[in-house]
């Protein structure tokens, strides 16, 4: 009987071992194929080509491919919620945004997805401040002239969507600067450029990245950005807050997160993979040559971040209530 016993007793310590063993390997060997990043917006765009440049370098670190797939539509809502309710395994990540993870969810109160509970932050990767550029042959050179243009007679501005930060950006300058223009929705921001560059708007509320291949061009005139201090690549233009004082402030950021239940150990592996990148020099040039300000972040950081976004533009949604479709 002591034989029999201490027999079972090393077996079960054998299968004990196995068990740890293998759950350890399976945490090693992740990925195994390769690893989707979720665009909630259209290709071209700096979302799009930030998650680009972030994917090759993860692909490198992971030693697997990682795939770029877009999903635009309702202000970065739908391929959002798509991430959202898939497979917590690491293979499918979303490429979080202001406009998904901050102001969205201020908007719609039956939306698919909740960015702190339905989301694991692994990183902010960069940013870029909110610009105010105008229409190229417009009667106004400044914000100022602007602002008094626009008391005038009723003008236009363009954004990447309804329920983007755009739009509320656009909705929060009518409210400080006590104007009213017309609010004219569009899938993506090259395409409500497009439009302002051909005449049809008088404004668009976009990130440096979006604008910075036409700064020189007669067609356009940026007037102020939304930022806390001067941009270093705009070093010329002022703030919104230098023009019309207040705390007006408004970034668009980009970062990755993963469906809020993926393992903790592939969590950790993404998330040192995420740091690697963000400390890769060749990777930071790249980010910054769009002219997007690359961030160096972290997951509880990124989710500090996410919760000051979303009480900042709940507050927001209360003051102006802005016409959503």
């Amino acid at each position: 009987m002591k034989k029999s016993a201490q027999f079972l007793r090393s077996v079960g310590f054998f299968v004990t071992a196995a068990v740890c063993v293998l759950s350890t390997v399976g945490a090693q060997t992740f990925p195994t194929h390769p690893i989707t990043i979720v665009v909630p917006f259209p290709p071209g765009g700096p979302t799009d080509s930030s998650a680009r440049l972030v994917g090759k370098s993860l692909g490198s670190i992971l030693k697997q491919a990682v795939v770029i797939e877009n999903r635009p539509g309702a202000g970065g809502t739908t391929g959002s919620t798509y991430v959202a309710r898939g497979t917590a395994d690491g293979y499918t990540l979303l490429w979080g945004s202001t406009s998904s993870l901050g102001v969205a969810p201020t908007l719609y109160p039956k939306l698919g997805y909740a960015p702190l509970t339905s989301f694991a932050p692994l990183g902010m990767v960069a940013r870029s401040p909110i610009i105010l550029a105008g229409r190229g042959d417009m009667a106004a050179n400044t914000l100022k002239e602007f602002i008094a243009l626009s008391r005038e007679k009723k003008l236009s501005y363009g954004s990447a969507g309804s329920g983007s930060i755009n739009h509320l950006v656009g909705e929060w300058f009518k409210n400080e600067a006590n104007v009213d223009m017309l609010h004219v929705p569009y899938k993506g921001g090259l395409p409500a450029l497009n439009d302002l560059l051909g005449g049809q708007i008088d404004m668009v509320f976009e990130t440096i990245p979006t604008v910075s291949p036409f700064l020189k061009s007669e067609r356009l005139k940026v007037l102020a950005t939304a930022g806390r201090s001067r941009s270093s690549l705009l070093p010329n233009v002022p703030t919104v807050r230098e023009v019309i004082g207040g705390n007006f402030e408004a970034y668009s950021w980009v970062g990755l997160v993963a469906p809020a239940n993926t393992p903790p150990e592939t969590l950790k592996i993404l998330s040192d993979a995420m740091r690697t990148a963000e400390n890769d020099p060749s990777l930071q040039a790249e980010i910054a040559a769009t002219g997007l300000e690359p961030v160096k972040s972290s997951p509880e950081k990124f989710r500090q971040d996410i919760e000051s976004e979303l009480g900042k533009w709940t507050r927001l949604v209360l003051k102006v209530k802005p016409t959503v479709d």
